[in-house]
């Protein structure tokens, strides 16, 4: 039974009682009193801090502005006198990012010799601890030292495993393994003479049915299977540099673990086209970074590679991009140009320094985002590098990139630092982002900024364009079955539930003739806009090109987003009845608060092209931007479904 006090008549306080609370209240007062003066003394020295900290920040805010308004192009956006709170708060953000590089920069100059005397702590702990015993003991003053103490360290506790040799398959017999629905539903897509509407084929093996010892029927929905879209849509030709980054971002989701039945593998690229001569010339491309988990997963592109790379030594991810090359049959003597972003760069730079001694000739290296200042880069090796000048991760080698010219006076050696458009209030890492790089090759393309970009451009030319044969590649690292996330934890989501991907997919595939559909928020959104991403699978491209069709279609799906802020869609569509065009198309909201939208049309061969072309560009027009008003998109019914 509950403990319970009895009922009780109050009879008055007595004396004792009397004296014990008038003591209480004296004592307490007093107590009270001198609490009261110290909070008091405190909250002057805050005020008074926080006075200086205001003046101080205040004074910052205006010298920054001052400086901003002495530039011709000011940079990140442009600022308003800091009279105001909020202007005050734009001045501190602008100061902050690009600060932030600067101080990155700096830091990792100096990280050397600021954790060398932890590290060589560490070392002498070793003598007598086991588990801290890890090389290098002493020449740790460097940045590569302190990456190899700390990727050694890592390998006592059964974390940053690497270099081990990797397998390589090509990516649909990988989806073959892996995901035989997927590679059921593209032999049926692939297949000109297959019947218009998809069955799955008899003998594909159901996986569930088969380890629960269930008979199971048909899956409900064959065509809304996840993956399906995104495992046809992968491009048959690059085109040129800025296509070269739009490649970057379609491996990186193919290969990241957070998205709908996306494997954890790294996606390695290799394009062949052949020269009027009949010499093939090669593009091998490498992918980013997918997962930040500090032990080792099946996919050799995480961060155990990034450090070991860092700490100069050869990671699965490079001994990857080689195998892959071999099996692809590069031969020495033909020309091998090696792309990548971010981690993508880092590995190709690698494989660039350990190709002569595999029998390759590399004569081009392009990378985005990707630290090269410490990689000596063989001589002939001719290098375009795309750094943004608010982008952290050039920055952390602490060292810049060279300046190499030939006896010619022609670049070797070319670093571009380039600021791509941003709006108030943008976030930092989406900068590093394969597609806002694509943003700043079509600036290239379209107005190189000196001679030495215009020649490495040129040189480009033979490796893009049509007849190339493309072939994209699996590995996995041999050593380990076990996937890993993209994180260690969870932190947030990359892919909302509910009113986004639900609603978005559910919608899209409800229009007439879409078959299959995959929607997700990339990690690779766009500098401007946080972008939803929708890999469409029609019978026809034909009612795309009709504006008010396509309006329409917008218009409605944006309104679902409810995030009116900043938002974009990308669409990726390919047609059963057009094969070997790929339509695509970004409305992303502007700076301004238009709306921009960018039309692309690729044509994977020559007869795509002769036949597609004149029905689907009357006007010739294969890319093409145009700029809404901020209400272009806005619904036509509220919620309630009145005007």
């Amino acid at each position: 039974m509950l403990p319970q006090l009895p009922a009780r008549t109050w009879r008055g306080r007595g004396a004792g009682s009397q004296i014990a609370l008038i003591a209480g209240v004296i004592i307490g007062a007093v107590v009270m009193l001198a609490v009261g003066i110290v909070l008091l003394a405190i909250a002057v020295v805050v005020a008074v801090v926080a006075a200086v900290v205001w003046l101080v920040g205040a004074l910052a805010a205006w010298v920054w502005f001052a400086l901003q308004r002495l530039r011709r192009i000011p940079y990140p956006f442009r600022l308003r006198p800091p009279a105001d709170r909020r202007a005050r708060t734009l001045a501190y953000s602008s100061l902050y990012l690009s600060a932030a590089p600067r101080i990155v920069g700096a830091s990792a100059r100096l990280v050397g010799f600021l954790l060398g005397p932890l590290a060589l702590l560490a070392g002498l702990i070793g003598l007598v601890a086991p588990r801290w015993r890890a090389r290098p003991y002493l020449a740790v003053f460097t940045l590569a030292g302190i990456l190899r103490k700390a990727v050694n360290l890592g390998h006592r506790r059964g974390w940053l495993h690497d270099g081990q040799h990797a397998r390589i398959l090509t990516y649909d017999d990988y989806l073959a393994e892996t995901f035989p629905h997927i590679r059921d539903f593209l032999r049926w897509w692939r297949d000109p003479a297959a019947p218009r509407d998809y069955v799955p084929s008899p003998a594909l093996a159901d996986v569930p049915s088969s380890l629960l010892g269930l008979h199971l029927g048909p899956y409900p929905d064959p065509l809304g299977y996840p993956g399906l879209a995104a495992g046809a849509l992968r491009r048959r030709q690059i085109t040129g540099l800025r296509d070269l980054f739009v490649s970057q971002r379609e491996i990186d989701d193919l290969c990241d673990p957070d998205l709908d039945d996306r494997a954890d593998v790294a996606l390695i690229r290799v394009s062949q086209r052949s020269d009027a001569r009949g010499l093939r010339h090669w593009i091998v491309q490498f992918p980013s970074t997918k997962s930040w988990h500090p032990r080792a997963g099946v996919a050799p592109n995480d961060l155990t590679a990034d450090l070991v790379v860092g700490g100069e030594g050869e990671p699965t991810a490079t001994r990857a991009g080689l195998a892959a090359m071999r099996a692809a049959g590069i031969r020495e003597g033909e020309p091998v140009m090696l792309a990548g972003f971010s981690l993508g760069g880092m590995v190709a730079a690698q494989v660039a320094v350990r190709a002569a001694a595999e029998g390759f000739t590399v004569s081009h290296l392009v990378t985005g985002g990707a630290p090269l200042g410490r990689v000596r880069i063989p001589l002939g090796v001719h290098v375009l590098a795309l750094e943004h000048v608010l982008d952290l991760v050039p920055r952390i080698e602490g060292r810049e990139n060279p300046v190499r010219l030939e006896a010619s006076g022609t670049g070797e050696f070319v670093t571009v630092k380039a600021g791509p458009p941003l709006p108030v209030g943008f976030r930092l890492g989406v900068l590093h982002q394969s597609t806002a790089y694509a943003d700043t090759a079509r600036t290239l393309e379209a107005e190189p900024p000196d001679d030495r970009v215009a020649g490495i451009l040129g040189e480009l030319r033979v490796f893009f364009g049509p007849g190339q044969q493309l072939v994209d590649h699996a590995a996995v690292r041999r050593s380990t079955s076990i996937a890993q996330p993209s994180v260690p934890f969870y932190l947030h989501s990359t892919v909302q539930e509910g009113i986004t991907r639900g609603t978005l997919r559910q919608t899209l595939r409800r229009i007439p003739d879409v078959l299959a559909v995959d929607v997700y928020q990339s990690r690779a959104g766009f500098a401007t806009t946080i972008l939803w991403n929708a890999d469409v699978l029609v019978r026809s491209l034909r009612p795309w090109f009709t504006t008010v069709e396509r309006i329409a279609v917008y218009r409605g799906l944006l309104s679902l987003l409810k995030r009116r802020r900043a938002v974009g869609i990308h669409f990726r569509l390919q047609a059963k009845e057009t094969p070997g065009v790929t339509w695509e198309a970004t409305v992303q909201r502007m700076a301004d608060g238009r709306w921009r939208e960018i039309l692309d049309l690729t044509f994977e061969d020559a007869e795509a092209e002769e036949e597609f072309r004149p029905v689907l560009l009357p006007r010739g027009d294969e890319s093409t931007v145009t700029f809404y008003p901020s209400d272009a998109f806005d619904p036509v019914f509220d919620v309630a479904g009145s005007r």
